[in-house]
């Protein structure tokens, strides 16, 4: 299990990482210097000015970490190997069930993962537009 979770962080990171490397190189440096000015700690500009700027690009970039690492294929064979019960994920559970024949198994979990996505998107997408209103 662990080496599940090791490989499918390794190979989803980079979204996340560059998505929020991306929102930091275009946060504008005035409110974290009017914040300083004012008195306010280096962590405390971090937690009240930086991160509610930022946040729209974390939501996104952790539901394109989270999708990369949800269809995340081949990192998951490599490292962790496919022991059911123990290293399976969702695609690996779908390529299974295709390759023996289980089509309907196969479907209903391809279809369960579409409404994962779907449910994430459209979650993301709320919580993005909350904060910008």
């Amino acid at each position: 299990m662990t080496g599940a979770i090791v490989a499918e962080t390794f190979v989803a990171m980079p979204f996340l990482v560059l998505t929020v490397e991306s929102a930091f190189r275009t946060a504008d440096q005035r409110y974290e210097d009017a914040a300083r000015t004012l008195g306010a700690s280096r962590f405390t500009v971090f937690r009240r000015v930086t991160l509610p700027a930022i946040r729209p690009a974390l939501i996104a970039g952790t539901v394109l970490c989270w999708a990369r690492a949800l269809g995340e294929f081949g990192a998951t064979i490599v490292v962790a190997g496919s022991i059911p019960g123990a290293t399976r994920t969702l695609s690996v559970a779908i390529y299974s069930y295709a390759e023996t024949g289980r089509d309907d198994q196969a479907a209903a979990l391809l279809l369960v993962s579409i409404a994962i996505a779907f449910a994430a998107l459209f979650a993301a997408n709320r919580l993005v537009e909350r904060r910008a209103a």
